[in-house]
């Protein structure tokens, strides 16, 4: 015991002598060399992932904190710090300070340590960094594959966590706060056709999973999508859905705020990856107008417009287009045919969804939703009034919502949907049902003739008559002999007004389309005009 004291003063007192007597640079290389010397002996590895790494944070770092956060509840560790923000959706945990944990890759241990610290100098702010040790024969091992592999677990980690988001854009940039998104609408909760809902999510699933095979052949990987249909029958749920589904943040855009075509770009620019962009109402946005329709756009339009065919076309799959991966880019419209024909060709629009009214599918998948019924006995006959009433999918949930009682609710619908049907003017109703409609089923309803002429001379449509036929007698007969007297009379006459106006506006519609006609065959008789005078000029100066 003697012995080991006497050698730790003997080194003790040589450590001394050459500190106060040796030159710095002679230490220097002696305790150089020590270390090299000593370093033959040791057979780990240690790496350093700061923070930040030249005032940027190290995406390495923040890449392991993510990726050993996940495995901390799993393992027996001293303390762990637990964390939860609104952006994100699950817990968070990462090491504490001066702590160490072992990560095994492909059987190899990894051990971790995490520290932090104060900078020295001026300014002290708080440092973080890891320390990553193992044997140094998988340096290799660790470099070309552990390394990346923490990468991509920490961006899924990263991806699945995450909340969405809306942005939107104002003043020409996206606004710097954007709102969190809590829709609850799903694929599963989405009243839409089954068939096309199917083949919607295997689509969204197959552009997921094909982000190697875009690069193999060459093209940018992103999506496109259209969706067009009659107002209300859930165009925006529907881009809901598909946030939820693939967890993208939605950047929604009106391009009639935006004040030119750079800005535009630069809004596709500042578009995180994996994200969807939303053109609600593309056709009523900057007013574009199909070409090959032979219409132009009035002047007030034309000088109204800040983004261009041509800038849009661009943004669509332009070369500012290619910035960034994972995008999905979605229009919205009531009009397809009202879109110029350059927007809607694959690579722009790349799967175009026709949203209809509510189909039988459509009004199953309701049924199960809102009254957890799979088939009812009064199914067959919704199933035969819905193709002969326009009616939106969310029409149909309000009237299902409104008692929890199978049988009162569809019978509710029924009654709702039959109602409909009369008002639209039509004379067919479905058969007779427990409904309260049930005793006015068989009335029939006549279509008036309606002759509308043009006001003229002051005068005004309230003056406009309706020469239609006389009221059928035997409707009131058969009424007043089933017992219902004048009151049925007096829904018999107000369904009558209803199917006058309905033809009113009908007529009203039918003379807007003749005179567009009138305006295309004026357009096209200009033009062959023009061709037959510009030939009659050639051969007047041949002459």
């Amino acid at each position: 015991m003697n012995s080991v004291w006497a050698l730790l003063a003997s080194i003790a007192l040589i450590r001394t002598t050459l500190y106060n007597y040796l030159p710095e640079k002679l230490r220097l290389y002696i305790s150089a060399r020590f270390e090299e010397w000593t370093r033959r002996f040791n057979t780990d590895e240690t790496m350093v992932f700061k923070d930040y790494q030249s005032s940027k944070m190290n995406q390495l770092f923040q890449a392991a904190n993510l990726y050993l956060g996940e495995s901390l509840p799993t393992i027996s560790i001293p303390r762990v710090t637990v964390e939860k923000t609104e952006n994100v959706r699950n817990l968070t945990f990462s090491m504490e300070k001066n702590t160490e944990m072992i990560d095994v890759y492909e059987n190899i241990p990894m051990k971790w340590k995490y520290f932090s610290d104060y900078s020295q100098g001026m300014s002290k702010h708080g440092i973080r960094w890891y320390e990553l040790s193992f044997h140094k024969e998988y340096k290799s091992l660790v470099t070309n594959c552990y390394l990346p592999y923490i990468l991509e677990r920490a961006n899924k980690i990263k991806e699945r966590n995450r909340v969405v988001q809306l942005h939107t854009a104002a003043h020409d940039f996206w606004t710097p706060k954007p709102v969190i998104i809590q829709h609850p609408m799903t694929f599963e909760t989405l009243a839409m056709d089954g068939n096309l809902k199917k083949e919607l999510v295997e689509d969204l699933d197959r552009f997921m999973n094909s982000k190697e095979y875009y690069q193999q052949i060459g093209k940018v990987w992103k999506r496109g999508y259209l969706l067009y249909g009659p107002p209300g029958t859930g165009k925006s749920s529907l881009i809901a859905a598909m946030a939820n589904h693939l967890n993208f943040d939605i950047y929604n855009s009106n391009l009639s705020a935006v004040s030119s075509d750079f800005v535009l770009q630069n809004l596709l620019l500042s578009t995180a990856n994996r994200s969807i962009l939303v053109i609600e109402d593309i056709d009523c946005s900057i007013k574009l107008q199909n070409r090959e329709s032979g219409i132009e756009q009035p002047i007030k339009y034309q000088q109204q417009n800040k983004v261009t065919l041509s800038g849009l076309l661009n943004f669509f799959d332009g070369i500012l287009s290619c910035c960034g991966e994972g995008k999905i880019l979605v229009a919205t419209t009531n009009y397809k045919d009202r879109i110029d024909r350059a927007l809607l060709r694959a690579g722009r629009m790349d799967m175009h969804i026709y949203l209809t009214y509510c189909t039988f599918s459509a009004f199953k998948q309701l049924a199960l939703r809102c009254l957890e019924i799979s088939d009812h006995s009064l199914f067959h006959h919704i199933e035969k009034l819905l193709p002969k009433v326009k009616v939106s999918p969310a029409e149909v949930a309000g009237e299902l919502m409104k008692t929890r009682d199978p049988k009162a609710s569809t019978e509710g619908l029924i009654k709702h949907l039959e109602e409909k049907l009369i008002a639209d003017g039509n004379s067919e109703v479905s058969p007779k049902h427990h409904s309260s409609l049930s005793q006015t089923s068989n009335c029939q309803v006549h279509k008036s003739s309606i002759s509308l002429p043009l006001a003229c001379n002051g005068a005004s449509m309230d003056n406009v008559k309706s020469p239609g036929p006389k009221p059928d007698v035997s409707v009131k007969s058969k009424l007043t002999a089933d017992g219902e007297g004048d009151n049925n009379f007096e829904k018999t006459d107000l369904v009558r007004d209803r199917s006058s106006r309905h033809n009113i506006l009908q007529v009203i519609e039918d003379m807007e389309k003749e005179l567009l006609s009138y305006k295309e065959a004026i357009i096209a008789l200009q033009k062959k005009s023009c061709g037959t005078l510009n030939k009659l000029a050639g051969i007047k100066a041949t002459i």
